[in-house]
């Protein structure tokens, strides 16, 4: 099964990116195909490294980037959301995608889990 995941909720304005990184390892250990983590609207934000985090909050843009690399999965931000958001896309394993892109992904997926 292939999958495509989207990330619209900053890091800090709810739980929902680590339950998506809690998803994608589940999906991951049961042999699922993750298309794509496609970060839009203020999901941008994920990319962003050094966040202060406490104790129970993992540092997100590290965990996505660790997630990402060991199962080769692109990590996409939405490129006007990033325009309007950051000043330089991050780097290292997040690279700008325009919807296009992410609507092209949409429909080769069997599933879309937006978060």
């Amino acid at each position: 099964m292939k999958i495509l995941i989207i990330v619209n909720e900053s890091p800090w304005g709810s739980s929902l990116g680590v339950t998506a990184i809690r998803l994608v390892r589940s999906l991951l250990a049961e042999n699922a195909r993750i298309a794509a983590i496609f970060f839009r609207e203020d999901g941008v934000y994920h990319a962003l490294p050094g966040r202060a985090v406490d104790s129970g909050t993992p540092d997100l843009a590290e965990e996505w980037q660790a997630l990402a690399g060991a199962a080769g999965i692109p990590l996409l931000l939405c490129s006007s959301a990033a325009q309007r958001r950051m000043k330089s896309v991050p780097g290292g394993a997040y690279r700008e995608a325009g919807l296009v892109e992410m609507v092209e992904i949409m429909a080769s997926s069997d599933r879309v889990v937006t978060f």
